[in-house]
Formats: C-alpha cells, structure tokens, sequence
C-alpha cells in the first residue's frame, strides 16, 4: 500500500535493492549548497553511512549508492516481475538444472571494460565464491557458470532450482580486471560500473555524490546528479529538510513525518517487505534448550510493541516466509505471557544484541522484549552494537542469545528468506536441522513458485511456530519527505530506490 498525503504520483520501481542500515554517523548539511533547482545534484539524506559499496560482501545496507553507479543482472519492474530493459534481456530454464541468459550488447564499464557475458559470468561466480559475499549461500547450487560467447551465459545447477532468474536482479554487474585488480576494499572506495551515474567524490564520513553517466546506454537521468548525506536522527533529519539544506529526507518515524506534513513538506508512505526479526542461537545457551525458545517466543508480544512503541505505524508480523505486503502464515505464535512464565526454571541470562540506532526505535524494540523476558524470568543483559559488528559477528557466529536483524527480501521470493535464514549454511545459521534443510532444497526445485508454496507454509511451521527460532516481529512502513517542488522520486516496496526521475 502507498499513501501519499499530497497527491498521487506512480513509483518508479528500482532495480537494486537496499536496506536504509548502516555504522550511524552524524549528517553533514551542506552549507554551501543551497538549493538543487539552482541546477545542481539531488541531496538525498539517507538514515545512516553506507558501510560499503562493494555489492558482493555488502548486506545490502548501502545500495542506495552503489545502485546509481552499478545496476543488477535483470531488471524488476514495480510489480516486482523480472522484465528485459537491463544488462540481461532474456532468460530460459532449457532443462530442469540449465539456464541459459542473453546479455545486450555493446554495453562498456566506465573504466573501458567489456560489460559483456564474461564479465557476467563473473560477476555470478564473486557472488558464489567468494568467502564473505553475503549472498554466497544462496548461489551454493550453482555448478558451473559460462560465456560461450559475448552474449551468451550458460548456469549449470546441481539440482533443479527454479529462481535463479529472480536471484540475478540481485546480483550487480562488476567489471572483472578492475576489480579483481581493486579488491574488495579498494572496489568499494572508487566503484566502477555501467549506470546512469559515475562516482565524483567522497568526503569521508561526511557525503557521498555522483554524477550523470555522460556514456550511459539507457535512459538519461533528469538531473545532474545525487548527493547522499546521513544521520541516524530523526529529529536532524527533519530539521535538514525543513531547513532546505536537503531535497530528500529518507526513513521518517510518524512524529517526524507529521511535523513535515504541518510544515508544507510532501511526505510519502509505503508498505514494505523490510520485516525486523528476532533470532533466537539455538547452537548454544541458553536458547540450545527448546523449551526456553518456547518461553522467549510466547514472552514476546508482537502487538504490543507495534502499538505501544510505534503507534501503530508498524504493521505486526509473525510469518517470517510470507514476503509481500498484505501475505499472512498460515501458522504463527501469539503471546502467552503466563505459559512463558511456566516454562522458564531459575533465571537463565539471554544477551540481546541489537545494533543501536540502526533501525528506528530498535533501541526501545530491545527494552521492551527484553523486559517481557524478565517478566518470564529470563536475565537480560543488553548488548548494543553498531551494525557492521553486529553482522560480522552473525556470519563468524559469533552470538548467543538473542538477536535482532532485518529480513529485506532482495527478490519476491520465499526462497530469499529460506536459504538465507533456515538453512544450515546460511546468513544466520542459528537453526540447523535436516529437515529444514531438506524443504529447503525440495522447494527450489519444484517447477515455480505456486508448486513450491505448500513448502514454504511447512517450512515456516516448523522453523518458526514448532523450534521457535525466529520470532518475527513487524513489517516496516517507509516514510520519506521531499520539498515541495521535488518529483519524481521513486521508491517500492522492496525499499527499492530511483533517483533518475528526480526533478526539482
């Protein structure tokens, strides 16, 4: 659902994906530049630093910047379907375990480089090979990856997999000499891609701009380029818009949305697929007991923080694999604060990490939960980090206790969520068994996604509801302002970002 509370305006869907998370530094309004109409760059505030803008290890925390100079392997358009407009411009699965890609011609990497089937093609395998790519397990099936020609990919599958079309329009495009030349480290301090916009200069801990793409092979931007500036602060975000030191201020909470609305600002709001989630380790104490999952799950009142905390201006969840807006389990766990108490004995200490600041009001999120914890007898021990720890220590698996983490299906498919979070090797690995294992694997390799969704309601049963290893918490809505006379700007559900509307 969109509501835009000056008038009606069609979203241009993005083909990248982000979550607005990442290390919360202090914004930095530019003195300098007064006004984007006068002609120059978009400055968009986005909610917190991008940690990096290398697509391959990135969590997908900074794509809002790195998708203006890099784009994925296909396209989505803003009904989350897969089109022909990108780098990829036909797909066919020619037998249940080979895919076979068209890539469009002619198209260069601003340094120079072919962006052509081979760079494809490798683009494929950094996301399979390499150790820390955050989408690694996602592309363990895939056996070999091919150009046999400038135009041609070729991916080869173990086992049948019926999304791997959907999972490269979250794959993005990298020019294989430059990076591997780079590195990761030195990728992600001068990007190079084939998209609308160029990198033109970074002020370290302070803004991130980019420029048109004089080359580009698409459709022109309508404007000169975008300025990303951040703060973790609501209250600074909205005194930067109001101030008009920003055209664009992203993720307002609904105080700071209101008082936009009451200053003449246009706001927008949109229903995402962003769900916070709860992740319980169930590979050591005190959450290797089940019985004590069992507690934390039901000690937990979904409802109650999405009215008490948010005002109602979250939306309460408890599936974690129905990934649309508007999709309900078929299966979930409500609160029972009084069994939770029964099944708690003596007073086992649970760690709830969190990243502080990362996402809005996680820090009340955790005090709360915590505090329902140690009505059930549980000890808490609030451990708040920044997020780039927090998610080094997810994959180093690092943490026990409890967890908080946003699910952001890059892709409208269950199997995002699956492989990612309930697989053994996964993102979180905190749930290992077999069996899940298996409907995992028995999913993808169903003809679609209708033939696979009995599976996922199974999967979701049993992961969340019978072993009470996630307990999900809410969706989140996104609330972004702009100036009055800014346009354009589009933004779905997907929390996908277009700056090339953009108008002043």
């Amino acid at each position: 659902m969109i509501k835009n509370r000056v008038g009606s305006r069609r979203l241009v869907a993005a083909a990248a994906v982000l979550t607005m998370t990442a290390l919360g530094l202090s914004a930095c309004g530019s003195d300098d530049n007064d006004a984007s109409g006068d002609g120059g760059p978009v400055r968009a505030l986005l909610y917190a630093q991008p940690t990096t803008l290398d697509p391959v290890v990135g969590a997908r925390t900074a794509a809002s910047v790195w998708s203006t100079m890099l784009e994925p392997l296909i396209d989505a358009d803003d009904d989350l379907e897969l089109v022909d407009t990108g780098i990829i411009t036909s797909w066919e699965r020619t037998d249940p375990t080979t895919w076979t890609f068209k890539v469009r011609e002619g198209i260069e990497f601003t340094n120079g480089e072919k962006a052509d089937a081979a760079a494809v093609a490798n683009s494929i395998l950094l996301n399979r090979d390499t150790d820390a790519a955050i989408l690694k397990s996602y592309f363990a099936n895939v056996k070999t990856v091919e150009a046999p020609d400038a135009t041609t990919v070729v991916v080869t599958t173990e086992k049948p997999q019926y999304n791997l079309a959907d999972l490269l329009s979250n794959v993005f495009l990298v020019p294989a000499k430059y990076y591997e030349e780079k590195g990761s480290e030195g990728f992600a301090a001068a990007p190079v891609g084939t998209g609308p916009y160029v990198l033109d200069e970074v002020a370290a801990g302070r803004s991130i701009s980019v420029k048109v793409n004089p080359d580009y092979w698409g459709e022109e931007p309508e404007n000169e380029g975008v300025e990303f500036t951040w703060s973790n602060e609501p209250s600074q975000r909205l005194a930067l818009l109001q101030s008009e030191s920003v055209d664009i201020a992203l993720d307002l909470p609904q105080a700071q949305a209101e008082q936009a609305e009451k200053a003449g600002l246009k706001t927008t709001t949109v229903d995402t697929a962003m769900k916070i989630i709860a992740f319980l380790e169930s590979n050591k104490a005190p959450f290797d007991d089940p019985q004590l999952r069992e507690a934390a799950a039901l000690a937990i009142d979904r409802e109650a923080i999405a009215e008490g905390i948010f005002d109602g201006n979250v939306i309460p969840d408890g599936g974690l694999l129905n990934i649309k807006p508007g999709s309900e389990p078929a299966e979930q766990v409500d609160a029972d604060p009084a069994k939770a108490k029964s099944l708690v004995k003596g007073s086992p200490e649970v760690p709830i990490t969190y990243p502080a600041g990362q996402y809005v009001n996680i820090d009340e999120v955790a005090q709360a939960i915590g505090g329902s914890l140690e009505a059930a007898g549980f000890k808490v021990k609030y451990n708040p980090v920044d997020y780039g720890t927090l998610v080094k220590q997810i994959v180093g698996r690092q943490l026990n206790g409890i967890y908080f983490f946003a699910g952001v299906p890059n892709v409208a498919v269950p199997d995002f969520f699956a492989s990612g979070f309930m697989k053994s090797v996964s993102i979180t690995g905190n749930c290992p068994d077999p069996k899940m294992d298996e409907l995992v694997a028995s999913a993808l390799e169903q003809d679609d996604a209708a033939a696979a969704a009995p599976i996922y309601e199974e999967l979701n049963t049993l992961g969340v509801v019978e072993k009470h290893c996630y307990v999900p918490l809410y969706r989140m809505q996104h609330t972004y302002a702009t100036q009055k006379d800014v346009s354009g700007m589009g933004f779905n559900a997907l929390s996908a970002m277009d700056f090339t509307k953009v108008k002043s």
